[in-house]
């Protein structure tokens, strides 16, 4: 990733990020720089395991901030059919996935893909394989890579 990326986190980096600081090293740059994508799936994700009130209004506060940058990504409708048609392509290929084990990934990864950001994962395999059935079916090109600890 080149200093001047942007970069989308995938909910497997916030998680960690919020609850211990980890991937400070890449992600608290990203953060100073107003560089960092917000997916709104992600958002449902986190909103969804928030465990206090405080929780809740840390996450506000990332909302509004990525909102008041502009970089708060709300996928379109578009973006669910590419999902979809990934899906079932990938399941008519390689044998059935359950949708809802991966349509937040695949979301996430076009998300990504539309920005220009570089998605930080943790689970790199997995959005590897979206990033090449989108590169392939699609035309769409999103890099992954693992955060620095």
């Amino acid at each position: 990733m080149t200093r001047r990326s942007a970069a989308t986190l995938d909910t497997s980096v916030w998680v960690p990020y919020l609850r211990a600081k980890r991937y400070a090293r890449s992600v608290d740059p990203l953060i100073a720089a107003g560089r960092v994508w917000v997916h709104a799936v992600v958002l449902l994700e986190l909103y969804a395991g928030t465990g206090s009130v405080n929780d809740a209004r840390a996450l506000d506060a990332i909302r509004e901030a990525a909102r008041s940058l502009g970089q708060l990504y709300q996928p379109a409708e578009e973006d669910f059919v590419l999902a979809g048609r990934i899906l079932a392509y990938h399941a008519r290929r390689y044998g059935a996935v359950r949708p809802r084990d991966h349509s937040h990934d695949l979301l996430i990864a076009i998300g990504a893909a539309r920005t220009g950001s570089v998605l930080l994962a943790e689970n790199r395999r997995d959005m590897a394989r979206w990033a090449v059935l989108l590169r392939k079916r699609a035309g769409l090109r999103v890099q992954v890579a693992v955060p620095v600890t």
